[in-house]
């Protein structure tokens, strides 16, 4: 049975393969877990819907992206909560420390990198684990690192730190992704114009206005009946579970990366 006949339609563009990702470095064992950038919920409420035992707490910068999660889902999962903040000001406290602290596509936006992970550091138990992923490419965003210890020393309050490099690389899991990628281009080409126009227009792009001008826009523009299409499209296509290359480094070259994956423990 298709997991969304159990809930609420999902948001979307859920078929992001970062979600899919966090089961490598997330366990049954995480009971709280803070999802920094939540954007329109892909990773949290699914989370919460799987863990209806775990506390989720979903934080973003759009307070429209919050108001409209809470709208949607809110009610329905009480062991989400969800809040708008500048997770990037300094001394930042949510008010709980946390097993997991989950960020997917958020680094690369961040304009200032080292708050924020002194911020993921604050809110995380002692053994605690932060788990990190975005895209490391020179077309896409603001932060590009050079050297895996560039990452490390951003990292460096952390007793241990973990990084890997994903890439896709069976011809399966490539017809996969073409697929999804054709997928997002029919239901989310206002998020991709908009993504657009923002790197052409800011020499310097950071979570302050992204989620307001790409992935709300989508639902905000798209009427009932394309949502409602995109949202079973999405839980189709999540059915379907790719094969992912996950292999981590040590001292290595990973500009243009596709994705890079930060597992640090506290």
């Amino acid at each position: 049975m298709f997991s969304v006949l159990k809930r609420p339609f999902g948001p979307p563009n859920a078929v992001i393969y970062s979600y899919e990702l966090s089961r490598f470095f997330l366990d049954e064992s995480v009971n709280s877990i803070l999802e920094v950038g939540c954007g329109i919920g892909i990773f949290a409420v699914r989370y919460a819907s799987s863990r209806r035992d775990a506390f989720v707490m979903g934080v973003d910068q759009s307070t429209k992206t919050i108001e409209f999660l809470s709208s949607k889902y809110g009610k329905y999962y009480k062991n989400l909560h969800l809040k708008s903040c500048d997770f990037c000001e300094e001394g930042l406290y949510l008010g709980n420390v946390f097993d997991a602290v989950y960020s997917s596509d958020v680094m690369e936006h961040v304009t200032n990198t080292q708050c924020f992970v002194d911020n993921i550091y604050r809110h995380l138990r002692v053994g605690g684990k932060a788990v990190v992923n975005f895209p490391n490419e020179t077309n896409h965003g603001i932060n590009h690192f050079s050297e895996a210890d560039d990452v490390r020393n951003l990292f460096a309050a952390f007793r241990d730190v973990r990084i890997s490099i994903v890439n896709i690389k069976h011809p399966g899991d490539k017809l996969w992704f073409a697929a999804r990628a054709c997928y997002e281009h029919l239901f989310s080409r206002s998020t991709k114009e908009a993504r657009k126009r923002l790197y052409s227009e800011r020499e310097e792009q950071g979570i302050d206005h992204f989620e307001d001008s790409t992935c709300f826009q989508f639902i905000n523009n798209q009427g009932k009946i394309r949502n409602f299409v995109a949202s079973i499209l999405a839980e189709v296509f999540l059915l379907i579970k790719p094969t992912i290359d996950v292999h981590q480094v040590e001292r290595a070259q990973i500009l243009n990366s596709p994705r890079l994956v930060v597992v640090a423990t506290k």
